[in-house]
C-alpha cells in the first residue's frame, strides 16, 4: 500500500489563501486547507501577498525559503496567486533544478469559500501527483474552466489567460492529469540537468516586452542604451514582431532576444530579421526572460550566459 507523503506547506498568499471581506478579497485569511488535513507537518510563511505585488526580490526570497526546506521535506506545497504565477514557477523551477522531491505551486481562481473556485481541484491534483511517486521538481497543478486538472512543468507556462485566469503550457505540453477517479496519470517525465549558478554576474536590467504595433522603437532603444538593459520580446512566432529597419532593427547594439517559433512555421519577416537579434525557438517567453535575468546575475561572460540560456535544464526547451 502506497504511503502518503507528509506535506511542508509554504503559504505565500494569493487568492487561495484569501477570503471575502465584504466585496474585497484579502490574502492570509486562510491558513489551513481541508484537502491537506492530517498531512501537513510544517507551515512556513515567508510573506503573504497577492501575486500582482511580487517583485524579483520576492522571487528570490521564496526560492530561498523553498531551498531551506528541501533537506527535511517529503513534499512541498506552495500557495500562490495566479496573476504572476508563471514568473514564480519559472524562477523556482530554474533555481531548484535536480531536487529529489515533488514541489507543487498551487493557486485558485476564486477563494475556497466560493463554490466555483478551482482551488480544491488544484490541491487534490497536487496531492495525486505527489502520491504517484515519480514526480520530482517544481510543478503547477491547475484546472481551467470546463477542463480536467492538469500538471504543468514550472518552466513551460504562458501568461495567465485574460478574463478567466486560465493557465496553459506552451504548445499544450503538460506533464500529466487527473482522471475522473482522481488518479494521477504521469504523461511526460522531465529529466533534470542541473546547471551550477555561480553568482558572479551583474545587476544588468532585463526587460520583457510583448510585441505590439504601438512600440516606439526609437524611444525603446534610447532607454535601453541609457540603462544598459537587455531586451526580451515575447512572440508566438517569428512573424509577430516588426523586423523591419524601422522596427527591431533600431535596437542594433543592444542585447536583444526574441522568444517564439513555437508553431515551427517561419514567416517572411524572418528573412529580414537583423542578425544581432537572438531568436530562441521552442521556449515559453516568460521562461526565456527569467533565464536571461538569472544568466546576468550568475555569469560574467556572454559565452557563459549563452551556454546557460540555451541549456535545457528542466524541460523548458521542447519540439
Amino acid at each position: 500500500m502506497r504511503t502518503h507523503k507528509k506535506i511542508t506547506l509554504i503559504n505565500s498568499g494569493g487568492t487561495i489563501s484569501s477570503d471575502y471581506d465584504g466585496m474585497i478579497m484579502r490574502p492570509g485569511r486562510v491558513t489551513s486547507f481541508d484537502e491537506l488535513e492530517g498531512r501537513v507537518q510544517k507551515v512556513v510563511s515567508p510573506f503573504c501577498m497577492l501575486s500582482e505585488n511580487m517583485t524579483w526580490q520576492s522571487l528570490k526570497q521564496l526560492s530561498d525559503c523553498l531551498a531551506g526546506e528541501l533537506e527535511t521535506a517529503e513534499a512541498i506545497v506552495i500557495t500562490h496567486g495566479t496573476d504572476t504565477l508563471a514568473y514564480t514557477a519559472a524562477y523556482l523551477g530554474l533555481t531548484n533544478v535536480g531536487i529529489d522531491i515533488p514541489v507543487m505551486l498551487v493557486s485558485a481562481d476564486l477563494p475556497l469559500s466560493n463554490l466555483q473556485s478551482n482551488g480544491s481541484a488544484n490541491l487534490l491534483c497536487a496531492l495525486a501527483a505527489i502520491d504517484e511517486g515519480s514526480v520530482k521538481g517544481v510543478y503547477v497543478p491547475y484546472r481551467n474552466p470546463f477542463e480536467n486538472p492538469v500538471l504543468h512543468a514550472s518552466t513551460r507556462l504562458l501568461s495567465s489567460r485574460d478574463f478567466d485566469g486560465g493557465l496553459n503550457s506552451a504548445l499544450g505540453k503538460v506533464c500529466g492529469y487527473t482522471d475522473r477517479t482522481g488518479k494521477f496519470i504521469h504523461s511526460d517525465r522531465i529529466e533534470a540537468h542541473k546547471f551550477d549558478l555561480c553568482g558572479k554576474g551583474s545587476k544588468k536590467p532585463v526587460q520583457l516586452l510583448f510585441a505590439n504595433p504601438g512600440i516606439d522603437y526609437k524611444a525603446l532603444a534610447r532607454s535601453a542604451r541609457e540603462q544598459d538593459a537587455a531586451l526580451v520580446f515575447a512572440g508566438y512566432h517569428t512573424g509577430s514582431i516588426n523586423s523591419a529597419a524601422d522596427g527591431i532593427g533600431l535596437l542594433e547594439g543592444i542585447e536583444t532576444y526574441l522568444a517564439g517559433g513555437l508553431s515551427g512555421e517561419k514567416y517572411q519577416s524572418i528573412e529580414q530579421m537583423p542578425s544581432f537579434v537572438r531568436v530562441i525557438d521552442n521556449i515559453a517567453p516568460i521562461t526565456l526572460y527569467t533565464k536571461v535575468r538569472i544568466a546576468h546575475e550568475n555569469f560574467a561572460s556572454d559565452e557563459e550566459r549563452q551556454a546557460y540560456i540555451l541549456a535545457n535544464t528542466f524541460g523548458e526547451y521542447f519540439n
